[in-house]
Formats: structure tokens, C-alpha cells, sequence
């Protein structure tokens, strides 16, 4: 992988943390979760409390790979619009 495109990459995990970070609804649903997780493991046997990370591990990383994938094609999308010369003719 090129190092331009390594460094967006780390860019775009550093800005859509700092971006989530500061909305209050995010919080929020962030706080929501962690109070229902912790009522889970307070009513759930070790076991079911593995396989729900297990679960969770597998949801994350789908979304993970998601997020990347959206993020390479706007920035693909991007690149592409930025050569065509039609956006920057200007009439007159």
C-alpha cells in the first residue's frame, strides 16, 4: 500500500474519532450501550457473556472493514471528479 494512502487512512480513524467525540447523541448512544452491557454481564453467566463478545468482535470488524470500504471509494470518487476538467470550465 502506498504511504499517502496509509496516512489518509490514519487521518480519516483520527478525525472520525475526534468528529464523534464531540456529538452529544453519540455519547449519549455510547453511554446507553455500556449501561446495557453492564446489566447483561450482571444477569449472564460467563459463557454467554464470551459469546456475546464474540458476537460483537465479529459485528465490529464487518463494520470496520464497511467503513474502510466507503471511505476508499469517496476518496476514490474524489480523486476521479478532481480530474475531470468540465467542474473547473468556467462559461464566459
Amino acid at each position: 500500500m502506498d504511504v499517502p494512502f496509509f496516512l489518509l487512512e490514519q487521518l480519516q480513524s483520527r478525525l472520525l474519532h475526534e468528529k464523534l467525540s464531540c456529538l452529544p447523541s453519540y455519547r449519549k448512544a455510547r453511554q446507553d450501550s455500556q449501561a446495557l452491557w453492564q446489566s447483561f454481564c450482571a444477569h449472564q453467566p460467563s459463557e454467554a457473556r464470551e459469546q456475546a463478545l464474540d458476537l460483537l468482535d465479529s459485528h465490529g470488524a464487518v463494520s470496520a472493514l464497511a467503513q474502510d470500504a466507503a471511505f476508499c471509494l469517496g476518496l476514490q470518487l474524489g480523486l476521479e471528479l478532481g480530474r475531470l476538467e468540465r467542474f473547473w470550465e468556467t462559461d464566459g
